[in-house]
């Protein structure tokens, strides 16, 4: 095929590639393709959404094939396709390499997805099976039979009429749905309807026609904002909030983009009432979207960058409303032709859903609509739309962009509404007597009635020269025309005053003048009178224009009377003169008005061509400029294309070396964005999690792993929230071990873009650690062994060597509790694997061997204090001494009790000391304590930092010890 790129407009050719150029977008005219320059700054262009948009508009009924690509560009403009009647067809994301914008493209509604191999064959198909189709080929009975029978499956299974939608509209979907559904006659296709349920389902959505945007027709919401906007703030009392109602919101683009407007003009106030918006539809999917506020990020096309960044935060690839927007908008599920009306609306915005009904139903709406706005509230239409039928409910605010103001009338002057919303009346029965109305106001009544009878017979014309309010005598000037019923006074008023009647309404309405006409002849019941109309503007503050026009009736014409053969000739000539000279003035004075209404037009032209003439002159030397500023630009730009190719080489080179490192590291790593899918990983991540080439954009939810840890999903979560990292060794089913940490990914401007995990096998490391502990426990023991074996050794050489009379039997006695102490303290110190031992359990330890009568007579007291084993040592052996010399007092007959207390205590310096007291009660009057006191002065050698001192009053033997808890 022939590959072109569009620099100038081209034909659309079969077989042919047309290729956009860069820093431009492409669109179609016709059956042109041309380019054009982006409104849009770079960042926020969507050059697929444009296209999209573009072909919908030319060629609506026609294919779009999304095939894969990053971001949500084109998602809006496919949902455009299908407005218009055409085929959405999208490569299936799972085999794509750039799966986003599939995805995005399904999100928004796609009528097939397929791998890439299948979507030429089946848009062929389309293609072929599009010409066999009875509703385009022809239109006959049978089909309108079929269509009736289609509609009437349709509302038994979904409750919503459509029979009131246009022909035209329903044939474009109900085709639609046959091309997808492969069915070429409409009988097939009601087949088909009524095999498949989803189906019917799949019609509605298409029938509802859910597509809309964020300020669709830009100009028309400038005219909005600029004049309704301001004026619901305006004389609105702070307790009367502002309500505005959106009905056919669709996803709520609508609704959102009134919301930002009137958010926009609030904070121009300083007193502001609240805001209610109430957006309603019937398509309960699309309503859902519409509550949640997330949109892709192709709306930036919509938006203006203001708006985004006040009224929109970015949530990956997607913009969502912020609360305060959503806030002010309440959507529900509301039929506008089968539900009741909001009342008391300032604001109704119905755009592009009067374009679907039939004219009945559009002026059944157009009724509801101005039942349901308050006196002067505005109505905001769609660009095909007019609220002109049924007459005198509307005047135009501004007609180019489809704004009106409620005409403020009567309330029993109101249309009908539908039959669904009058009451019911219930008849009179007979024989019952209904109560008198009670008489209130006669005065005023009588005095209305006296003005009545006497004035003359008036009407009230509004500015459409449409009859809004006319006099009980009045009925005599009127003759209403055959054919369908109007109200425009100059068609229901006698034909004789017709013309004047005209004249006069347009000189109060344009000049703003008065009009009192000349006698005019009217034939009543055969006979002339002479009837002057007098026509007056009226004005009041804050009410439409409008004008009176009053019949002041005189006597009878002068008859013409026949004075023979030649004077009733003279007269017939007179007659016939004057005819002719009043149909003169009539052409004339219209001539005159056209000729001024063209004076005025050519003026308006020749001071236009003016300033367009001064405007190309300004142009050409703009162009001059411009000129000399592109050959500068074009230098500048040679220039940073050679910047940037130094730069692409760079991060070529760079890449490269990334490449080479995460496959040099050999190190398991994944990198996720801030929604947790999986942006980035090493190969050797396969080992772990069961992913493959391809899977990246997918969450790591969606996938399994072989660790036997759940938490990665929390920890990552509170990685992004807290911005710490996190370090946890876990395990494999397989029972190899690894060290999980988990990074913020920062990029170069300091932002958090998601989270690295890296998984580093520490398996062997593990193991190491394992057989180290082994080993030291092992050797623990068997030191510990040794120092009992040594001791025991120790105690038979001093009991062998000594006992024989070389030591006094104190001496050897002190000698061997003391290693008997150490010998319980070392087995108390292996138990902890050398790590210190309790003092509790060192006094227990020891206090027990003196047998349970000793261990009653004492008492324990203190926190759980675990000290050095240095420490301990010379505890144990100052405890062991007291003790000792405490069971000797016992068996000589003295009944003494010990208490044993400590605590600890943080010194100034923030050393921390143990401070334990022994207390004895009843012992002897001058206690012997010498082996204590050589245990004092041993603990204070071996121990830096201890002290020990004791005294003994009336019976009463204290010892006070300091030790530090670490040696």
């Amino acid at each position: 095929m022939r590959v072109l790129q569009v620099n100038d407009p081209a034909p659309l050719e079969p077989n042919t590639v047309y290729v956009i150029p860069p820093n431009r977008r492409l669109l179609v005219s016709g059956e042109s393709v041309a380019t054009g320059p982006f409104d849009e700054p770079r960042g926020q262009r969507a050059p697929i959404d444009l296209f999209f948009r573009s072909l919908a508009e030319h060629h609506g009924d026609g294919y779009a094939v999304v095939l894969s690509g990053g971001g949500a560009d084109g998602a809006i403009g496919a949902r455009a396709i299908q407005e218009k009647g055409g085929i959405v067809l999208v490569q299936d994301p799972n085999e794509a390499e750039f799966p986003s914008m599939p995805r995005n493209a399904l999100e928004g509604g796609a009528d097939f997805v397929l791998p890439v191999a299948d979507l030429a064959r089946t848009l062929a198909g389309l293609i072929r099976a599009r010409g066999h189709l009875s509703v385009y080929a022809h239109n006959d009975e049978g089909d309108e039979d079929f269509l009736r029978r289609i509609l009437a499956h349709l509302r038994s299974r979904t409750g919503q009429d459509f029979s009131g939608y246009k022909r035209a509209t329903l044939m474009r979907r109900i085709a639609r749905r046959m091309q997808v559904t492969h069915t070429e006659r409409m009988d097939q296709y009601l087949a088909y309807l009524r095999d498949h349920a989803e189906e019917v389902h799949a019609l509605f959505n298409d029938l509802l026609i859910s597509v809309t945007s964020f300020f669709r027709d830009p100009e028309a919401y400038v005219a909005l904002a600029r004049h309704v906007i301001p004026r619901l703030f305006d004389h609105q009392p702070r307790e009367n909030a502002v309500r505005v109602w959106v009905p056919a919101c669709a996803t709520g683009e609508e609704a959102y983009s009134i919301a930002m407007l009137l958010l926009e003009e609030a904070a121009r106030r300083e007193l502001r009432p609240d805001i209610q918006i109430f957006a309603t539809d019937i398509d309960e999917a699309a309503l859902a979207i519409a509550r949640e506020g997330r949109y892709p990020a192709a709306i930036a096309v919509d938006v203006s960058e203001e708006r985004l960044r006040r009224f929109f935060a970015r949530e990956g690839d997607q913009y969502r409303i912020r609360r305060e927007v959503r806030d002010l908008v309440v959507f529900a599920s509301h039929s506008i032709l089968k539900d009741p009306p909001f009342s008391h609306i300032n604001l109704i915005s119905c755009r592009n859903l009067l374009i679907y009904l039939d004219r009945d139903l559009q002026q059944q709406v157009i009724s509801i609509l101005h039942y349901s706005l308050l006196g002067k509230g505005y109505l905001f239409l769609g660009t095909s739309e007019s609220a002109d039928n049924p007459p005198g409910l509307f005047a135009p605010v501004d007609r180019d962009s489809h704004i009106y103001r409620a005409i403020d009338r009567p309330r029993d002057r109101l249309p009908a509404l539908p039959r669904l919303f009058t009451s019911v009346r219930v008849p009179e029965l007979p024989g019952v007597p209904r109560p008198p109305r009670t008489q209130s106001g006669v005065d005023s009544s009588l005095h209305r009635q006296a003005l009545e009878d006497l004035a003359p017979p008036s009407l009230l014309v509004d500015e459409g020269h449409l009859i809004v309010n006319l006099s009980e005598t009045c009925g005599k000037f009127l003759l209403l025309p055959s054919g369908p019923m109007t109200n425009d006074a100059a068609e229901i008023v006698r034909p004789e005053l017709r013309l004047e009647l005209r004249a006069a309404l347009h000189r109060a309405f344009e000049s703003d003048e008065p009009t009192v006409s000349l006698p005019i002849p009217v034939r009543f019941n055969g006979a002339p009178k002479a009837v002057v109309l007098h026509v007056r503007p009226v004005k009041r503050d804050d009410a439409p224009r409008a004008a009176l026009v009053m019949f002041i009736e005189g006597g009878a014409a002068e008859p013409v009377s026949p004075a023979g053969a030649e004077g009733g000739e003279q007269s017939r000539v007179v007659a016939q003169l004057r005819e002719e000279l009043h149909a003169t003035r009539t052409v004339l004075r219209t001539t005159r008005e056209q000729y001024e209404a063209a004076t005025e037009e050519l003026r308006a032209a020749n001071e236009e061509l003016q300033s367009i003439n001064e405007e190309y002159r300004s142009t050409a030397e703009e162009l001059e400029t411009s000129k000399e500023e592109l050959q500068s630009i074009n230098e500048e730009l040679q220039t940073l294309n050679n910047e940037l190719k130094l730069k692409l080489e760079m991060v070529s080179r760079a890449h490269n070396d990334l490449q080479n490192l995460m496959a040099a590291t050999d190190v398991s790593t994944m990198f996720l964005d801030s929604s947790l899918r999986i942006e980035r990983f090493t190969p050797r991540i396969a080992e772990l999690f069961n992913i493959v080439q391809g899977d990246e954009g997918r969450p790591v939810t969606d996938f399994t792993h072989r660790l036997e840890y759940q938490d990665l999903v929390a920890d990552a979560q509170r990685v992004l929230a807290d911005l710490i990292p996190i370090e946890r060794t876990v395990r494999t089913v397989a029972g190899r071990w690894f060290l999980l940490r988990l990074r913020p990914y920062r990029t170069i401007e300091d932002k958090i873009e998601g989270v690295v995990a890296t998984f580093v096998d520490v398996t062997e490391h593990r193991e190491a650690e394992a057989a180290w502990e082994a080993r030291q426990q092992g050797l623990l023991k068997e030191i510990a062994d040794r120092a009992e074996c040594t001791l025991e050794v120790v105690r038979m050489l001093a009991s062998h060597t000594l006992g024989d009379g070389r030591a006094t039997p104190d001496a050897l006695k002190a000698l061997l509790s003391g290693l008997d102490a150490l010998l319980e303290t070392n087995r108390l110190l292996v138990e902890s694997d050398w790590r210190g031992a309790a003092v509790d359990a060192i006094a227990r330890r020891l206090l027990a061997a003196h047998g349970a009568e000793f261990m009653k007579a004492t008492q324990l007291a203190g926190p759980s204090v675990l000290v050095a084993p240095r420490v301990a040592m010379a505890l144990a052996l100052v405890l062991q001494a007291l003790s000792q010399t405490a069971v000797e007092h016992r068996t000589e007959g003295h009944n003494a009790q010990v208490e044993v207390r400590w605590q600890t205590r943080t010194t100034e310096n923030g050393a921390q000391l143990l401070e334990l007291k022994w207390t004895e009660r009843g012992g002897a009057a001058a206690p012997d304590y010498a082996a204590a006191s050589a245990a004092f002065s041993v603990i204070e050698q071996a121990v830096k930092g201890s002290s020990a001192r004791s005294s003994c009053d009336a019976g009463e033997f204290q010892c006070s010890i300091a030790l530090p808890l670490t040696s």
